[in-house]
């Protein structure tokens, strides 16, 4: 069950023409990244703005996707504050039949670890699927510690862990005190969790040059760090770019502008700004121009 969460998964955006979900971008990107060798999608989770999605909506993100990748696995996002709440969404979208549920803990209401443990148990028995769980401090106000988290890998359906902000000491506990697979949620980060021996990440700029976060892990994997870390380098540049503004605002506007899907994202999310936009766009013109040189040079 766990074998597959490994490697570069990527946080889908959900593409708007307006108010309207983009489907038809969202089959386009899809293809594109899977040929680029990514591991799987997350959809209607942050990057994907699955808080201000309908369940009808979120449903049908997965569709797009399932028809338009069905070799993919294709993860699908949980956020609620109150348990019963979670527990409707999670059995409604279980019965779509994802891959498993990426489910953070309760936002906002901060409860104890054994709040956060019992919310997360009811979940894996409505949903009886395998179960990401979503640690992300600085959004969700309470974080799930790691006696919490050995607590509920003894049942296998709770697979792994996206880590968000997380220090090395606790990647490198993660890693060596609990069977579950780390995925890197933070993109700063993730070359730096990988070193540590996390899994796989999760990872939003992903979305651009997918190909060199696949090249950049199986490098790793493979134990050639100097070669990883140069790419790492290079591509930290955009990676400060598209979360200089709030997620996935800035994403959307450098994919807006290499044709991809419109810039338009829901309130309370905003455009990216002007002068960011050019930013993206120099940076990924020269992360680009970088990864020409260097397959010139292999």
């Amino acid at each position: 069950m766990q074998s597959r969460f490994e490697g570069i998964w990527v946080p889908i955006i959900t593409p708007f023409n307006g108010e309207v979900v983009d489907h038809a971008a969202l089959a386009r990107l899809a293809q594109h990244l899977a040929t680029q060798g990514v591991a799987g999608f997350i959809a209607g989770a942050t990057t994907g703005e699955g808080a201000l999605l309908s369940l009808d909506e979120q449903a049908a993100v997965f569709a797009t996707l399932r028809t338009a990748v069905p070799e993919v696995p294709v993860v699908l996002g949980v956020s609620q504050a109150a348990t019963q709440a979670a527990v409707a969404q999670a059995r409604h979208l279980a019965a779509l039949r994802p891959d498993g549920l990426l489910v953070t803990p309760p936002t906002y209401v901060r409860p104890t670890q054994e709040g956060v443990q019992r919310h997360f148990e009811a979940i894996v028995e409505a949903a009886d699927l395998p179960l990401l769980i979503y640690n992300i401090p600085y959004r969700t106000a309470v974080n799930v510690e790691l006696e919490t988290l050995q607590a509920l890998a003894r049942d296998a359906r709770v697979v792994g862990i996206k880590e968000c902000g997380g220090s090395v000491e606790r990647l490198l506990r993660l890693v060596h005190e609990t069977p579950l697979r780390i995925l890197s949620g933070d993109d700063s980060q993730n070359f730096a969790a990988l070193c540590a021996g996390a899994h796989g990440t999760i990872a939003a700029s992903a979305h651009i040059e997918a190909a060199l976060h696949v090249r950049m892990y199986a490098l790793l994997r493979d134990g050639q760090l100097t070669q990883a870390r140069r790419i790492a380098v290079a591509l930290q540049p955009l990676i400060r770019a598209l979360f200089a503004e709030p997620n996935p605002a800035p994403l959307k506007a450098l994919l807006a502008q290499l044709g991809w899907c419109a810039a338009d994202v829901r309130l309370p999310f905003v455009p990216a700004s002007e002068a960011l936009s050019g930013r993206l766009r120099s940076e990924w013109a020269v992360l680009q121009q970088w990864a020409q040189l260097r397959m010139q040079g292999e």
